[in-house]
């Protein structure tokens, strides 16, 4: 792999990310004004315009199937299979006409100050993996962010397949929309991998997005919240391969 091939990529997902953390004044002041409403218009109204930005300029094209299914508003939780550090785009840019989404990200990104700021300020939550107290803080600090009417998305596999197959789901990730009593919307990506994991270096990629039906997972009883856990696993899975 030749390092100096992704630095302009990086490089673009670094400018764009602090276009948006220099609103992170603007969040604070609705944040502390409890403006919700007029927070996830402003958050929406950044997470696109990153997403077209950053889109264009790694050329990332998409194909979408079942955009019907999402809903007019949320809050809802998005569970997604994971390949590729462009799955984020991809969610992004499904969901970028429609309302603000935040994701479900591992603790390591805070290690990227400005990646870092950004995140915090789509009311995403940072997860520590392998620690259980961490993951309770995590499902709490989740809950009261979907109870607020904040969508959330998570990446139930808990790390990138690199490649066109899926790994299973870890069961704890649907205590997510279970605590947070919301209705699950599955998606499928199929793709992503070959924008970096697939060569080690930024290629221009397409990216097909499959939108299931939502599962009103907040409706059900524990015995079928099980259930549906399974069925969203398989949807999730079958799209992959029988990709349109």
């Amino acid at each position: 792999m030749n390092p100096f091939k992704t630095i302009p990529a990086l490089f673009t997902v670094y400018l764009e990310a602090r276009k948006y953390v220099a609103n992170i004044s603007a969040f604070k002041k609705l944040r502390s004004e409890g403006k919700i409403e007029e927070e996830r218009a402003l958050i929406l109204q950044g997470e696109k315009r990153w997403i077209e930005a950053v889109s264009a300029k790694l050329n990332l094209t998409y194909e979408i199937k079942g955009e019907e299914n999402i809903p007019e508003q949320g809050p809802v939780m998005i569970y997604s299979n994971h390949q590729s550090f462009a799955d984020i785009f991809s969610a992004l840019y499904l969901m970028r006409n429609h309302f603000q989404i935040g994701f479900v990200a591992k603790s390591e990104w805070k290690k990227i100050k400005i990646l870092a700021d950004a995140i915090e300020y789509t009311r995403s939550v940072f997860l520590v993996r392998d620690s259980g107290r961490e993951a309770i803080r995590s499902i709490q600090q989740a809950s009261d962010y979907l109870k607020l009417g904040f969508s959330l998305l998570i990446y139930p596999e808990g790390t990138r397949s690199k490649s066109g197959k899926m790994g299973d789901f870890k069961a704890g990730a649907f205590k997510f929309a279970q605590k947070g009593k919301v209705p699950i919307l599955p998606i499928t990506v199929d793709g992503g991998y070959k924008m970096f994991e697939e060569k080690g270096t930024f290629q221009p990629c397409n990216i097909k997005i499959t939108v299931h039906p939502l599962v009103p997972f907040d409706k059900m009883n524990r015995k079928e919240q099980a259930e549906a856990a399974i069925q969203i696993e398989e949807s999730i899975k079958s799209a992959l391969e029988n990709n349109f």
